[in-house]
């Protein structure tokens, strides 16, 4: 006997699927094709044929009629486009995040299309962008946004190209198509001079998360704790020589000097660095009392560690990705003993006491049973970039693809608690506002390693303790 077709049962409102499908068949999906023994068991062990189950479908859906409840197809699921490079783990856990939120959302049956009068799913798509890749051209990135546009027409783009040289180049595909785009990587702050040399061109454009100027300025105020409580004013900076870094090191650099302290050496270094000990025995010679390390290449671990086993007699803020989250000291140990870190938006690396949604991500994330992160930075942002376009598409009552022109001003208009705070734009750069009080934007948090834990320092109206020197400091 065949089965070869499946069975179609249309979806209820206000019930759903399985309140239909729970009446005619098993838990199961919408197509289901049953097997001889569960139609033997149904039917008293007599096999059922095809059109017997057609008409215990269509009976179900008629009783539904005649009660006057309304029945109709799944509704179309909103997509949403995440091009970048998957080699990274910061966009692997950006991925698990938006998955989270996503599964969330569509728990509760979707997000409300006012003008439709539906609630619609809503599905992810990738395409993997290799940015962030050693040797992968931009070209390559540029043509991975371009076709996962064109092939999928996603309603919006999440996340975008990883390396900021391939984000700055993909404004223009952005402008083309009237992308609605909620980019949640990238740091340069030329995306903001792009955006504010063309508003209209490139007004689709918003960038949820941090930018190295914000990660820069609180990174040089943290440093400044040690002014603050211990006097310490000579700074020496190494930092990789990529865009985001160079800029987040210059704008620490501006603020600290601002603050009175004296940069007492400055040493670019090149992707792939695998010795820091000519360099380190300089900032030991410059007099330097803080080390400020700042990139995200895979070697620069040996930094830390050589700044602990020659005993260098500074404070060591480190601006590095893997060495922000809890999984951190189970690879490194004590070397981390009194380094001061920051992922970038607050609650990302740890949750922070003040941050009622920082504790309710880390809390999901575990239920999920998600690998600790290698690389926390900005995933917070992927998470509450879902919940942005959830909230702006709610007030505006259709989705962003539909009238891309008018969807920019609600996403302008945000006003919504996410992991790092209160999430508001920037209209004149459409750019996140972080600043230091949480209630009334977003917040960078500081934390520093101590026997294990990171401990926020922070800004002080989120911190949880001071900061501490390392005992070989004076």
């Amino acid at each position: 006997m065949r089965y070869g077709r499946a069975v179609q049962i249309p979806r209820v409102a206000g019930i759903g699927v399985g309140g239909v499908m729970a009446l005619v068949r098993p838990p199961g999906t919408l197509q289901w094709k049953p097997s001889p023994d569960t139609r033997n068991e149904l039917k008293g062990g007599k096999v059922m044929k095809r059109g017997s189950w057609l008409r215990i479908a269509v009976g179900v859906v008629s009783l539904f009629f005649w009660l006057g409840i309304p029945v109709h197809a799944a509704e179309k699921p909103i997509v949403l486009g995440m091009p970048t490079s998957f080699f990274q783990p910061l966009c692997k856990s950006s991925k698990l995040a938006i998955e989270m939120a996503i599964e969330e959302i569509n728990a509760q049956g979707g997000i409300l299309v006012k003008e439709e009068g539906v609630k619609r799913p809503l599905k992810l798509v990738t395409a993997d962008t290799r940015c962030g890749e050693p040797g992968t051209p931009v070209q390559s990135a540029l043509m991975a946004v371009d076709k996962l546009i064109a092939e999928e027409k996603p309603d919006a783009i999440v996340v975008a190209p990883f390396r900021s040289e391939a984000m700055v180049a993909t404004m223009d595909l952005i402008a083309k198509y009237k992308m609605v785009t909620l980019q949640s990587i990238a740091q340069t702050p030329k995306l903001i001079e792009i955006f504010k040399g063309d508003p209209e061109k490139y007004k689709y454009w918003f960038r949820a998360t941090t930018n190295s100027v914000y990660v820069g300025t609180a990174a040089a105020k943290t440093m400044d704790l040690a002014r603050v409580l211990f006097k310490h004013n000579k700074l020496f900076i190494i930092a990789q020589d990529t865009l985001w870094a160079r800029a987040a090191a210059d704008a620490a650099k501006a603020k600290l000097e601002g603050f009175g302290w004296t940069t007492v050496g400055y040493e670019p270094v090149a992707v792939g660095t695998n010795d820091f000990s000519a360099i380190l025995s300089k900032a030991r010679s410059s007099g330097a009392q803080m080390l400020y390390v700042v990139g995200d290449m895979p070697t620069l671990p040996v930094c830390f560690k050589q700044w602990k086993s020659m005993r260098i007699p500074t404070m060591l803020f480190l601006d590095f990705a893997v060495v922000t989250s809890a999984k951190a000291w189970k690879s490194y140990g004590e070397d981390l003993d009194y380094v001061m870190v920051m992922p970038f938006p607050g609650g990302t690396g740890a949750p922070v006491k003040a941050l009622p949604k920082s504790i309710e991500f880390h809390k999901k994330w575990q239920e999920k049973k998600y690998p600790d992160m290698d690389d926390p930075r900005t995933v917070s942002s992927a998470y509450d970039a879902i919940y942005i376009l959830k909230d702006a598409i709610e007030r505006a009552g259709f989705v962003p693809s539909k009238d891309p022109d008018k969807f920019v001003g609600f996403l302008e208009a945000t006003d919504l608690e996410g992991v790092s705070g209160r999430i508001k734009f920037d209209k004149s750069s459409h750019q996140q506002i972080f600043d230091g009080d949480p209630k009334e934007s977003s917040v960078i948090v500081s934390y520093q390693w101590r026997a294990g834990k990171m401990v926020p320092i922070y800004p002080e109206n989120v911190a949880e303790a001071k900061l501490e020197l390392a005992p070989w400091v004076k």
